[in-house]
């Protein structure tokens, strides 16, 4: 732990640089309020700080102030030493942010005790704030771990509705275009009975990393269950949409992934949808997307349609897309 004496009077400064020392401190000295401020502000952490009140420059009861104004140092220990001893002194020196007071002229045992207790509770604090780090470490990845799909990477499906309605808010808002791609690997069950789950996984990975290749970076790609993947495409038409999904298609066909049991290609069929003015959410634009998806499935698979209410003849009750 690192100790800062701000004092002009050097024995003073020698006598409490010992008994800090005996406390186990590693002690700096400053002989006035200027040079103790950027010993503070030097970066390295401070514990605890023991000032004069009346120095050159910068005394002491300024040098707390600004201290307690300074949020690396919120933590400092900070003990004012003074020739004055009125209660109306000790009520100042308080109110300026001192945590203790001591009147010269300095008593060894008084000074021991004092420094004690500083350095017990500037340990306390450190502990406190060492604490504070490991919960806020645990608390990022627990975030991590529910907005992100452990398999591939992806947005999670929960994230995914999460973000995907901040877009929906922005582009009603600002009345930007926005459109959504449902996907789904046309017979992924027989990957999994013939070449077993592991290879599975390996091919959701590889499609999950084609997605991210192929999309934009402020695309918005989800894995929503399964085999089931969602992307959330801002400022794009559907005829935009389209040209992405062909892509995607395309890509999809070309992958292959080497396995114990052979290699494994695969193939994706793919529902577009736009959002429209009468939208209230997310959801909606989704649902219809899983429309044009089914359609898709019916037309042979491995390719993609758009939502069209008028060419599409299916019972909506029927549809594959549950939601959150």
């Amino acid at each position: 732990m690192r100790a800062v004496i701000a004092d002009d009077d050097r024995v003073t400064t020698t006598v409490l640089a010992r008994a800090l020392q005996q406390q186990g401190l590693d002690v700096e000295i400053a002989n006035d309020g200027a040079s103790a401020w950027q010993l503070l502000n030097s970066g390295r952490p401070t514990s605890l700080a023991i000032m004069d009140w009346e120095m050159p420059g910068l005394d002491g009861i300024e040098l707390c102030r600004r201290i307690r104004n300074e949020p690396s140092l919120v933590d400092t220990y900070l003990i004012l030493l003074t020739g004055r001893g009125s209660r109306l002194d000790l009520v100042t020196g308080l109110e300026a942010g001192a945590d203790d007071y001591m009147v010269k002229p300095i008593h060894h045992d008084e000074l021991r005790a004092r420094v004690k207790t500083g350095v017990r509770i500037a340990k306390l604090q450190a502990d406190r704030a060492e604490r504070i780090r490991e919960l806020q470490a645990a608390r990022d990845e627990l975030n991590q771990l529910v907005s992100t799909d452990a398999l591939t990477r992806l947005h999670s499906r929960r994230e995914w509705f999460r973000l995907a309605n901040i877009e929906f808010s922005r582009s009603r808002r600002y009345e930007r275009t926005l459109s959504a791609i449902f996907l789904d690997l046309d017979f992924f069950k027989q990957i999994n009975d013939t070449y077993g789950h592991e290879s599975g996984d390996q091919v959701l990975q590889r499609f999950a990393d084609m997605l991210r290749f192929v999309c934009r970076e402020c695309d918005i790609i989800g894995r929503l269950g399964g085999e089931e993947f969602a992307i959330l495409v801002p400022e794009t038409s559907l005829t935009a949409a389209e040209v992405l999904a062909g892509r995607i298609a395309e890509s999809c066909r070309n992958l292959s992934v080497p396995t114990p049991n052979g290699t494994v290609t695969c193939r994706c069929s793919i529902g577009i949808s736009e959002a429209m003015r009468e939208d209230g959410d997310i959801e909606t634009v989704l649902r219809r997307a899983d429309v044009a998806l089914y359609d898709a499935k019916r037309n042979g698979r491995d390719g993609w349609k758009c939502y069209n209410p008028v060419d599409l003849r299916h019972d909506e009750s029927q549809m594959s897309f549950h939601l959150v």
